[in-house]
Order: structure tokens, then C-alpha cells, then sequence
């Protein structure tokens, strides 16, 4: 297996941090798997990534970090990049693109929490760019019946 990953943010990202990070789990879990901190993108060269994350500013960054984050976004989509957003801090952040890369190489990298697949787990949502985890979400319920209208909610309708 050959896969680069770029990872790029803002100069206050975590890009380092989450790079130590990834590089320790991925060496027992996906071996040869090559995490790269990139900041200035390398656009013109496509293909030169297997996966491209974006780190998403920490609000405490304020306007600049937004900005930072709005330039490396625009330029990612003007060049046809394709790019994972990662939120969060510490574990969160690392469990998040530990299962953006597994998705990419068709291997899961991170503990499934059983009530999460069943929509029943704390989560937080807003955080979260995942459609897959959606459509999971929403399917269950549907399929339970938990999305149907209580009587006292048609009563009021």
C-alpha cells in the first residue's frame, strides 16, 4: 500500500501534532501509509495524494484562522482537489481522520461504538461531514418507527 496523506490547516491547526498522532497509530495499523504535513498544497500535481485532509480552524483562531481556512479551501476547489474536513481536538480529531483514511484504503481504523451505528450514542453531530453516518442514522430510525409523529404532536397539528 502507497497512500500519502496530506494534511494542511492554518499555521494553529494541531497539523503537527496530528501528524505524530497518525503516524503512531498507522504504523502498527496500516504500515507504509505515508502522512505528510503540506503547506503549501501541491496542486498543480494530481495524484500526488491519496487523501487530502483539511484541518478546520479552531474557533478560538478567530478571523484569522477562518480566512486561512477560506484561501486553502478556494484553492483546493479551484484545482479539482479532493479534500476531507477534520474538526475537533485531541482524540477526536484523531479518531475523525483515522476514519477518513480507513474509508480511502478500505480498512477500518477506529473501534465502531455500537450505540453511534444505532443513533443512540452522544455525538456531536455539527461537527460531523460524514453522509454515510447520516443516512445510517436516519435509516434506523426510520426502519423503527422513531421518526413517526407522537399523537400528541398530530393532535396539535
Amino acid at each position: 500500500m502507497a497512500t500519502r496523506v496530506a494534511l494542511l490547516g492554518g499555521e494553529a491547526s494541531g497539523k503537527a501534532m496530528l501528524a505524530a498522532a497518525l503516524r503512531q497509530e498507522l504504523a502498527l495499523q496500516a504500515p507504509g501509509l505515508d502522512v505528510v504535513i503540506d503547506d503549501i498544497p501541491a496542486l498543480a500535481e494530481p495524484g500526488r495524494y491519496g487523501l487530502t485532509l483539511l484541518l478546520a480552524p479552531d474557533p478560538a483562531d478567530g478571523q484569522r484562522g477562518e480566512a486561512a481556512d477560506a484561501l486553502l479551501r478556494e484553492a483546493l476547489q479551484r484545482a479539482g482537489t479532493a479534500f476531507q474536513i477534520v474538526h475537533g481536538h485531541g482524540a477526536v480529531r484523531v479518531q475523525q481522520a483515522l476514519r477518513a483514511i480507513g474509508h480511502v484504503i478500505g480498512q477500518s481504523l477506529v473501534v465502531d461504538d455500537p450505540a453511534l451505528t444505532l443513533g443512540r450514542g452522544r455525538w456531536s453531530c455539527e461537527n460531523c461531514s460524514d453522509p454515510e453516518c447520516e443516512h445510517r442514522l436516519f435509516t434506523g430510525l426510520l426502519a423503527r418507527g422513531a421518526l413517526t409523529p407522537t399523537l400528541s404532536q398530530r393532535e396539535r397539528e
